[in-house]
């Protein structure tokens, strides 16, 4: 083993074997901060209460929202620290969805409805966020199975070597199929890190008990100049 990947190896060594529940037999699912709204097609749903201006609503860091209200009106919603202006529902061949990349509290309004969307960072004892680096490192020593949950058309365009194609908006029908593997390491991502964190919650609630997140994704793998393939 090359002495330079003897540190990295061990450090992400270590978080595999240690990606079993604690001692307390807790799950990730009954572990988590109460989580707002539901997931369909990987975009969470939220929706707005018209009776209760001020609320708070938490989602996890890397989701993208599709919002509505409680009373079924079109609105606008207004996030100024994302610099999101979007009107729900939205037009013909518009997103349907408002992506939140960062970690942070982040006041809303929709319509006449006022709020703070808070945005944390998943934590679970199956799950690690990696750098590509250590990715790298990861794919090298443990041969890990590589799930990249981007679109076909960006996995056409460049993926990893010995990648499997599985685009978040169809990974929870796909759960089925995949199964067999929960209990092996497996390493996803996406462009930036932000859909793959979605698809890993979706994984650690099934009981994959190894995940490992790409945390920035394909995009700071090629910046530092690592392979793709098409």
């Amino acid at each position: 083993m090359p002495r330079f990947l003897f540190p990295t190896f061990l450090v992400l060594l270590i978080s595999v074997l240690g990606c079993g529940g604690g001692e307390s037999g807790e799950t990730a699912s009954e572990a988590a901060p109460d989580v707002a709204g539901r997931l369909d097609a990987g975009l969470r749903v939220l929706t707005f209460d018209t009776a209760a201006s001020g609320a708070v609503y938490r989602i996890y860091r890397g989701d993208y929202i599709r919002c509505e209200l409680s009373s079924g009106e079109p609105f606008v919603l207004e996030v100024p620290d994302l610099g999101v202006s979007k009107a729900f529902p939205p037009g013909e061949d518009e997103k349907a969805y408002v992506k939140v990349p960062d970690a942070g509290r982040f006041p809303f309004t929709a319509g006449d409805v006022q709020g703070i969307i808070e945005a944390i960072d998943y934590q679970a004892d199956a799950y690690r966020e990696v750098s590509s680096a250590d990715a790298a490192a990861f794919i090298e020593n443990l041969e890990p199975v590589i799930l990249d949950v981007r679109t076909e058309r960006e996995f056409n365009g460049g993926h990893l070597p010995a990648a499997r194609l599985v685009p978040v908006q169809v990974l929870k029908g796909r759960l089925a199929e995949l199964m067999p593997l929960r209990e092996q390491p497996l390493l996803i991502y996406c462009r930036t890190g932000n859909r793959s964190t979605v698809a890993a919650k979706m994984l650690v609630d099934a009981g994959f008990t190894n995940v490992v997140n790409m945390r920035r994704g394909i995009a700071e793998w090629q910046r530092e100049g690592r392979p793709v393939v098409k």
